[in-house]
């Protein structure tokens, strides 16, 4: 079946909800930790590998599930795709390269990339920002039609040139990979490496990360995990991404331990003076220079996620108690965020009871059935409209600018979207066809109807 593998949660602004907080212990239960994850891993919600350092101690280190179709177990040792994670090694090789001289936060794309749009008045800060106002290359329709093919660094700047931009540079805040990819090509310009031997010489040879790489194909004889999205009741292989086509936004792959022990680096001021440190962890809105902040009870943790095919992935470091997590999914059929919840209550010694989870079957339309359900709907609650259409028989959601999901149906009215805590209810139907139905994530409801 063919799966369209980039989605976005629709209104969930940060990762992670508020829980009060209750204090057991003071640190990690392990114990608790493992039997966490193996329920998730039994029940079909999770399979990837968890690592949680306290200090420079690797206290939990454990994987789940398998990294192929043919049922390679995974091991702690897996490599997996760590997608928009990446953002935050390019953003501190830039800083590197800005400590060293060149670039500087100010200068200009232009220096490098003449012919992007507005490249004379885009600064490299705004780029790390997310505030350069270039057009998000991997939110446009065009994206699904090239992604897993192979194309050149010139055939993406042509790209990147047509697309143009959305606002002036400085004027707002929108998540771009189109400004990270430019991010690595500016890497390569300034070194005259590629990413990969930048990669190499500027983090993961200083930090001894042996697993840290950027990806080509997957070979899951050298335990690179496949990644998978729950349909119809199974695991099935998602898409693979020609990652020169995310480069700098979302190319590396690597070890849960490995990613922890990076950003236990770069927060303990490994990788970068205490200035350019301190300039990486300041935020304006959402963003800091290749990072992103996760609330969490009253505590604030720092790192980035990534999402990419069916993987799906977080870490972040707590600098008062010098604790880093990473989880690196290739498999979830459960809301990430309620996973994280999870990990993090339990990594910080909080009350917490592993969930049941409840049993439910889901059931296969024939796709006359489906076309009962397709259509565009609009919501006067919501701003984006939610297209309905079936694709090689699997019933798909997509919202306006964001990418397409496959839907689970659990019976005529009740269909999700596990991997985001997205559920449809629909509730009213004309003649043969469904007009209404609830959207529900992440605790909030929308009513959608169909379009005249």
């Amino acid at each position: 079946m063919k799966y369209l593998q980039r989605y976005l949660l629709l209104f969930t602004a940060a990762l992670l909800l508020l829980l009060q907080p209750v204090f057991a212990q003071p640190g990690p239960d392990t114990d608790k930790l493992n039997r966490y994850f193996t329920a998730l891993e039994e029940n079909n919600r999770f399979m990837g590998a968890v690592t949680v350092m306290n200090g420079n101690e690797v206290v939990f280190k454990e994987a789940y599930g398998v990294i192929s179709d043919d049922s390679i177990p995974a091991t702690p040792e897996s490599i997996y795709r760590i997608g928009s994670i990446t953002k935050s090694y390019t953003a501190a090789m830039i800083l590197q390269l800005i400590e060293q001289g060149e670039p500087a936060l100010d200068t200009t794309l232009d220096t490098y990339f003449p012919d992007i749009p507005n490249a004379d008045q885009i600064t490299i800060e705004q780029m790390l920002r997310h505030k350069s106002g270039l057009v998000n290359f991997t939110n446009l329709s065009d994206y699904m039609e090239y992604f897993t093919n192979e194309r050149s660094r010139e055939e993406m700047l042509e790209h990147f040139e047509s697309i143009g931009t959305s606002f002036e540079p400085g004027d707002d805040t929108e998540y771009s990979n189109t400004a990270y990819v430019l991010l690595g090509y500016i890497i390569e310009e300034v070194t005259g490496k590629s990413y990969a031997d930048a990669l190499r010489d500027m983090i993961t040879n200083p930090l001894e990360l042996t697993s840290t790489y950027f990806a080509s194909g997957i070979d899951t004889d050298n335990n690179e995990a496949d990644s998978f999205t729950f349909q119809q009741g199974d695991w099935q292989p998602a898409t693979r991404t020609n990652m020169f086509i995310p480069h700098g936004a979302g190319a590396i792959v690597s070890t849960a331990e490995e990613v922890a022990r990076f950003y236990h680096s770069l927060f303990n001021g490994v990788l970068l003076s205490d200035e350019s440190l301190e300039q990486m962890k300041t935020f304006e809105g959402p963003f800091g220079l290749g990072v992103i902040r996760f609330p969490f009870n009253e505590k604030t943790l720092i790192g980035h996620n990534g999402g990419i095919d069916g993987y799906q992935s977080n870490a972040a470091h707590y600098s008062e108690e010098d604790l880093t997590i990473a989880v690196l999914g290739n498999g979830l059929n459960y809301a990430f965020n309620d996973i994280l919840i999870g990990l993090l209550s339990i990594s910080f010694g909080n009350d917490y009871d592993i969930p049941t989870f409840e049993e439910r079957t889901s059931i296969s339309l024939a796709e006359e059935e489906l076309s009962k359900y397709t259509g565009t709907y609009q919501s006067s609650q919501f701003p984006l409209a939610i297209d309905l259409f079936v694709d090689d028989g699997t019933l798909m959601a997509q919202a306006t600018g964001q990418g397409a999901f496959p839907l689970t149906i659990y019976d005529e009215r009740t269909m999700a979207f596990e991997q985001a805590g997205i559920e449809i209810n629909f509730e009213e139907s004309e003649g043969n066809r469904y007009t209404e139905f609830v959207f529900s994530q992440a605790g909030q409801s929308f009513r959608f109807s169909l379009e005249n």
